[in-house]
């Protein structure tokens, strides 16, 4: 089976400056790339937003999500979340809104099930929008936010239950903040899964005070042919998205190697599936 394939534009963001939605879209196109993506994390990308709706048109591509950052400590006053309440009233070009969740209050641990009224709170008026406007809010998992972990977004989902709200397996937040007993990680999330991005990653702090590296597809330690292949076994067939985030280097090499990774396991996947099937680890 060949599955859909984006690039996360984080990707492209290197240590001279980041590249523009245009470039990004032509190499992604030239690449064989079927789907871009936008982190609204700076002025610049939200300035690209309007600009979504001709992606298509324009390059052959769709856009797999859009990705902002909910804070449940500060409510609608907050400028950061009434401008996600906005976005969800008026995207074009996209049906996807990814949404990590962190909490500015110093006092709510990660993961503390105390902030899932508030969450909950946020997202319920977040979806009223949402289900008017045909838009899935998806929930994404991040290290060291509030919502850091996979069940964190499982159990938001089991809460308020609603076609419109599902959930992203990051990989390498999975693995960054846990990365134990992955069948039953893809499993929980599975029912609720809209989108998942894979990379490779190994174990140990890089100087960005990350618990691990993210790196191309077919670099480190993470066995990523296990991530794609639990991640059929759980019945999800979706799209598959590339995390690039400090990756940098050459963009457009290291990409071409992780589609080509990513689809020579793929194949392996459909040929082999009881592959993915592994034993406990003894180390």
């Amino acid at each position: 089976m060949t599955r859909r394939i984006y690039a996360m534009d984080t990707s492209f963001y290197t240590s001279l400056g980041s590249y523009g939605l245009e470039a990004r879209c032509e190499m992604l196109r030239e690449l064989g790339y079927d789907a871009t993506y936008v982190t609204l994390w700076s002025d610049e990308a939200w300035a690209e937003v309007p600009t979504l709706a001709s992606v298509k048109e324009t390059y052959g591509l769709d856009v797999a999500a859009v990705y902002a950052t909910l804070d449940i400590a500060a409510g609608w006053d907050d400028q950061g979340n009434r401008r996600i309440r906005e976005l969800v009233d008026t995207l074009a070009g996209c049906d996807t809104v990814e949404l990590s969740v962190r909490s500015t209050d110093p006092g709510m641990p990660l993961s503390d099930p105390a902030g899932d009224a508030a969450a909950s709170a946020l997202l319920a008026d977040l979806l009223a929008v949402a289900e008017r406007r045909g838009i899935t809010l998806a929930l994404y998992p991040h290290i060291r936010f509030w919502m850091e972990r996979v069940e964190d977004a499982v159990r938001l989902c089991r809460a308020i239950d609603s076609q419109h709200l599902r959930m992203v397996f990051a990989t390498y937040h999975w693995y960054a903040a846990d990365g134990k007993n992955l069948a039953a990680a893809v499993e929980a999330a599975a029912p609720f899964l809209a989108l998942a991005n894979v990379c490779g990653s190994r174990r140990f702090d890089n100087g960005s005070g990350l618990p691990a590296t993210i790196q191309p597809v077919d670099e480190g330690e993470l066995d990523v042919f296990a991530v794609v292949g639990r991640l059929r076994a759980a019945g999800y067939d979706g799209p598959l998205g590339v995390q690039g985030y400090s990756v940098a280097g050459d963009v457009y090499a290291k990409l071409r190697r992780s589609l080509e990774a990513l689809r020579d396991i793929e194949r392996r996947v459909d040929d082999h599936p009881a592959w993915a099937d592994l034993r406990p680890p003894h180390i």
